[in-house]
């Protein structure tokens, strides 16, 4: 268990559940808000709309890791044309991801969802900057 959910009095979880998304969703949220190169980001964007957007993300993660068809829509879609975003946002993104995932499900689950995530970061950086960018942080966890 890291120090943060130990702090937290988390316990953390060996299976996805809804309430566990919702957790995960909002804690990862509210790192990326205070975040220096995510936050301004985002903030930008979804002033005003962010009760909406972390209901759309727990639909998106509801969909993804429960198969639940809650989620309808064009995720990349939404990210074309976002002032400010770079392809090294995402790095970024992915190390604030797994922290939050870290605090809310066990270390193997944690590999399993952040395999998900990576490929998600992949297809919308490649999407968005036609690159082959690497979006894997030096900063992440073996």
């Amino acid at each position: 268990m890291n120090s943060h959910s130990q702090a937290a009095g988390t316990e953390l979880n060996a299976s996805i559940t809804e309430e566990n998304i919702a957790i995960m969703v909002e804690r990862f949220y509210a790192t990326v808000q205070e975040h220096p190169t995510l936050g301004p980001v985002f903030n930008d964007r979804l002033v005003g709309r962010w009760d909406r957007h972390l209901a759309q993300m727990k639909d998106f993660w509801s969909s993804v890791l429960l198969r639940s068809g809650r989620y309808s829509g064009f995720p990349l879609g939404a990210h074309f044309d976002v002032p400010g975003i770079q392809k090294e946002h995402f790095g970024d993104w992915l190390a604030l991801f797994e922290e939050a995932l870290a605090g809310v499900y066990h270390e193997d689950m944690v590999r399993s969802i952040m395999a998900m995530a990576d490929q998600f970061a992949q297809r919308f950086s490649g999407a968005l900057f036609a690159s082959e960018f690497s979006v894997r942080s030096s900063s992440r966890r073996a």
